[in-house]
């Protein structure tokens, strides 16, 4: 009678608990994602980048990003540029990175690209940015759409009309 009740109990604590958990995962279906989250990229144990996020949610092979920060590496292994934006998305199978919201990259050299959607592609190594982009580089301002670049900004191709301007020097005397 004894070993009954012991089977009765633990059925029953089974069932409750079960029922817990399946309301928990429910309740908290908004909550899910990790916070704090870093990735490396490596093709063939050489970085490609590291993708760090304030939270991340895994869904089949890509990877959803809140508030990312991408740092790109050369063949080298040396920091070629930094990504920031908003949002974005990994996707394990071909390693591209695709970042949308407030996007800003900064080269190792100072050039710094602005724009609202950019996506790196890992088998090849570029950048692109199929809307408007701004970039500043040795004291000129560029304007255009369709950029095609490395992640370094050394090879920059710009699609359709471009627009520049020079930043005037400071000629006041001292």
């Amino acid at each position: 009678m004894r070993g009954i009740f012991l089977l009765f109990a633990f059925i029953t604590f089974s069932m409750v608990s079960c029922e817990k958990g399946m309301n928990d995962n429910n309740a908290n279906k908004v909550e899910e994602g990790l916070y704090n989250a870093h990735l490396v990229e490596k093709n063939y144990e050489q970085k490609s980048f590291e993708l760090y996020a304030e939270r991340i949610n895994p869904l089949n092979d890509t990877i959803f990003a809140e508030h990312i920060k991408v740092i790109f590496f050369n063949p080298k292994g040396d920091t070629s540029s930094t990504l920031f934006a908003k949002k974005g998305w990994y996707v394990e199978n071909t390693g591209n990175v695709e970042a949308i919201g407030d996007v800003r990259v900064f080269s190792k050299k100072g050039d710094s690209l602005f724009t609202d959607t950019l996506l790196y592609k890992d088998s090849t190594r570029k950048i692109i940015a199929p809307s408007h982009v701004v970039i500043y580089r040795s004291g000129e301002k560029i304007r255009g759409r369709d950029l095609v670049s490395d992640a370094a900004f050394k090879h920059v191709i710009i699609g359709g009309k471009v627009l520049g301007e020079r930043r005037k020097k400071d000629t006041k005397s001292r």
